[in-house]
């Protein structure tokens, strides 16, 4: 509910971001800085008819590079890492608002930390995307379950088609 993201952001604290729970491209995500900010957008959604955006999506606004991490998962591998960099004047990292790809390298600290995430939402063909926090390190920000890749295939020399299709046709065997 608007009273419990209300909590919530008090909690928090500012600044922070507002997410669709659903959604890819960066779309409807904001950055909040205020409580002014915080009310007009929570009263958006409450006036919308989806029932999907009275759902609030609260994160911390994570002191970070002007990048993120995405890694894409297929089973128990990270089967590609890269860096997502922001376009010049925006601070969202998605490469459909024009930001760059570049390859990452797989650290056994990435590893871990983006396996264990996986697992910890069933895993399967996932995107983890990580921030680099300057205090506390690699933070797990999403987790999508609906994985683009067209960046990291640009960028990167595995085949994450093929590592799709390879997963898919040996789950469909089980």
């Amino acid at each position: 509910s608007a009273e419990s993201a209300i909590e919530l952001i008090n909690k928090t604290g500012f600044p922070l971001v507002l997410k669709p729970i659903i959604g890819s491209w960066g779309r409807g995500v904001f950055p909040v800085r205020d409580e002014e900010m915080a009310n007009i957008l929570l009263e958006m959604r409450e006036e919308s008819d989806s029932p999907l955006a009275r759902i609030f999506y609260i994160q911390e606004m994570v002191k970070r590079p002007p990048r993120d991490l995405r890694c894409i998962v297929v089973g128990d591998e990270i089967v590609a890492a890269i860096y997502r960099y922001s376009a010049q004047n925006e601070w969202r990292t998605n490469v459909s608002r024009g930001g760059k790809a570049e390859a990452a390298p797989i650290t056994n600290e990435l590893e871990d930390i983006a396996l264990r995430a996986a697992r910890a939402v069933g895993g399967g063909v996932l995107g983890v995307d990580l921030m680099e926090d300057e205090k506390r390190g690699l933070l797990v920000h999403e987790i999508n379950n609906t994985v683009e890749f067209r960046g990291a295939s640009n960028v990167c020399e595995a085949d994450i088609a093929g590592a799709i299709i390879d997963y898919a046709l040996l789950v469909a065997k089980r």
